[in-house]
C-alpha cells in the first residue's frame, strides 16, 4: 500500500522553502532528480523557488509558514509494477489535487524504497488563500492516491486478468487520471480531466 505522509517542519522562512525545492529536485551527488511540477515552469531549484516567492510577494505573503512538505512512498511489492516513469506520472496526479496551489515534486531512488517527495507553496496563485489540509483532506488524498496506485496495478496484468480484476473492485469506483508521456510535460495536464473529488470512473482505458 502506498504512504502518504505530511512532514513536520515550521518552514517559515524563504530560505526553508528554497530548501525544501533544492532537496526535492537535487540528487545526493549533485545531479537532478527526475521531477516535476504544477503552476511553476520546470527549470533549476532556484528558479522553480523564485518564482513561488513571486506568488507570495504578490500576495503580501512573506511571513508566516512558507511551505508544505510531504512524501508518498512505494512498497517492494509496487515497485514490481512502478518505475521511475510510473512514479512520474502518479506525481502530476498527486499535485492536480493541489490545483491552484504551486508544486515541485521529485522522484527519489537513494532509499530501499521509491518516494516522491512534494513541495507545496501555501500561497495559491490563483487567490493568495493559504492551504491548509485537515485530517479530513488528508485522508482524502490518500484514498485518492490508492486509487492512482491501483490503476497501474491492473494495467500491469495480463490483459485476460484485468476485467476480472476491475469488476472485483467495481464497488469503489473512483476516477483517475493518467497522464500521457506528452502531458507529464505540461504541469497540471491530465487526460481525464478534473479528477479530484467526488468523481465515479474508476479508469481512463485499459
Amino acid at each position: 500500500m502506498p504512504v502518504f505522509k505530511a512532514v513536520s517542519g515550521d518552514y517559515k522562512t524563504g530560505n526553508d522553502l528554497r530548501n525544501l525545492v533544492n532537496y526535492a529536485v537535487m540528487g545526493k551527488d549533485g545531479t537532478m532528480n527526475v521531477h516535476g511540477a504544477q503552476g511553476v515552469l520546470l527549470g533549476e531549484p532556484d528558479s522553480m523557488y523564485r518564482q513561488m516567492e513571486d506568488v507570495k510577494k504578490q500576495f503580501h505573503k512573506e511571513r508566516n509558514r512558507q511551505g508544505l512538505h510531504y512524501v508518498l512512498s512505494f512498497s517492494g511489492e509496487e515497485e514490481k509494477y512502478i518505475g521511475v516513469n510510473e512514479a512520474l506520472r502518479i506525481g502530476y496526479a498527486v499535485a492536480d489535487f493541489f490545483r491552484g496551489w504551486q508544486v515541485v515534486f521529485g522522484i527519489h531512488t537513494d532509499t530501499d524504497n521509491l518516494h516522491i517527495h512534494f513541495v507545496v507553496n501555501c500561497t495559491s496563485y490563483e487567490t493568495g488563500r493559504a492551504f491548509d489540509m485537515g485530517l479530513a483532506e488528508l485522508q482524502e488524498v490518500k484514498e485518492y492516491i490508492k486509487a492512482v496506485v491501483w490503476n497501474y496495478y491492473v494495467r500491469s496484468l495480463p490483459e485476460g486478468e484485468r476485467r476480472e480484476t476491475v469488476c472485483r473492485k467495481a464497488g469503489a469506483m473512483v476516477e483517475i487520471p493518467i497522464c500521457s508521456p506528452a502531458s507529464a510535460e505540461k504541469p497540471g495536464t491530465c487526460s481525464a480531466g478534473d479528477s479530484r473529488r467526488g468523481n465515479t470512473r474508476l479508469f481512463e482505458r485499459l
